[in-house]
């Protein structure tokens, strides 16, 4: 870990010593430029995306961003040009892609255990964004590009694109539940102009229905990210509440032994390769699925491959999003190009 930029220098030299970082600056420039720097990391704010990473690009380095990609579409599909144009590896975190039960149920769906897909649907819920939680650049559209649809439903947006296919309409309703923040300090209040709750039903280009939720007033859920698919032949269900588990339920089963079955994740599954022999259901978690992102990428790196999510990823979840939002203002269906 070379060099550590920050908001200031206290800030920076606070963050370079507990993190363990060689260097600190106050001007991110000086870690885009760095020629002994070869990833950079942007952990900005949304909106503070697109210069580091751009600037980064520009000088060779393969890029590490936050999701959302943008706070808009026109700066994501510049981010993801500017990719292409360089060659440069890119990668956005979507890291729940890299959790084992994904990733068998993504297997699952390649094989055709489920059949011809007919119904996937997606949510992300948590309840840390009630009226208590105060004012912040979250809650401002310009800033954030959408509330609880770009923090949370970015996630599951992804999710149903990576697990079935590429949604090509949208039709949605957004709302805003808490339309004042306390600004933080406790004595004023001010605007929050961004949708608390939102749900989407998609048409995906391969004939299948989708419906995704997000919502950071859920009361009680804490980090539902869940998805079910449902095939002509077996249906899978997954939530993040319960990691290590999916729920499978096949059609070719007999009559009499029908039914959801729990498949448990341990060592003889992609990404529990670190768990002991007997830990399955032990699992793996939030933190592991970072790390296994971060590991598949350095992989890529190393042995030149491609990795997904790109910036490519980062810019079509941005573009749905804006699709999502135009749909909920015009209460009508929205065709995604």
């Amino acid at each position: 870990m070379k060099v550590i930029a920050e908001a200031t220098d206290e800030l920076a030299k606070n963050a370079a010593e507990r993190l363990g970082f060689g260097s600190w600056t106050s001007d991110w420039r000086r870690v885009t430029a760095d020629p002994s720097v070869q990833i950079v990391d942007v952990m900005t704010p949304t909106y503070l995306h697109k210069d580091p990473a751009i600037d980064a690009l520009e000088h060779g380095k393969a890029v590490i961003c936050e999701k959302p990609l943008a706070s808009n579409e026109r700066d994501a599909r510049e981010m993801y040009e500017v990719a292409k144009r360089t060659g440069a590896k890119t990668l956005v975190g979507f890291n729940y892609r890299r959790t084992p039960a994904v990733t068998l149920a993504r297997q699952m769906i390649a094989k055709g255990e489920l059949g011809r897909i007919s119904h996937v649907r997606s949510h992300f819920m948590e309840d840390w964004g009630g009226p208590q939680f105060p004012l912040s650049w979250r809650f401002r559209p310009e800033q954030a590009g959408a509330g609880a649809l770009a923090d949370l439903g970015s996630h599951a947006i992804d999710m149903v694109r990576y697990l079935v296919g590429e949604p090509k309409e949208v039709c949605a309703a957004a709302e805003n539940f808490i339309p004042e923040r306390m600004v933080p300090g406790g004595k004023t209040k001010e605007p929050s102009r961004v949708d608390d709750v939102t749900m989407t039903l998609m048409r995906l280009e391969g004939g299948a229905i989708a419906e995704v939720g997000a919502s950071w007033i859920a009361t009680g859920r804490k980090v539902q990210l869940d998805f079910e698919v449902q095939g002509s032949e077996g249906t899978i269900y997954f939530t993040m509440e319960r990691p290590n588990e999916l729920q499978f339920y096949s059609a070719r089963d007999p009559k009499e032994a029908s039914g959801f079955r729990t498949i448990y994740f341990g060592p003889a599954h992609k990404y529990g390769e670190t768990l002991l022999f007997s830990s399955a259901t032990m699992g793996t978690g939030y933190v592991d699925s970072v790390m296994n992102q971060m590991h598949d990428f350095l992989l890529a790196l190393g042995g030149g491959e491609e990795y997904s999510p790109s910036f490519y990823d980062g810019w079509r979840v941005n573009r749905l999003i804006e699709a999502v939002l135009e749909s909920s203002k015009k209460k009508a269906w929205v065709t995604v190009a």
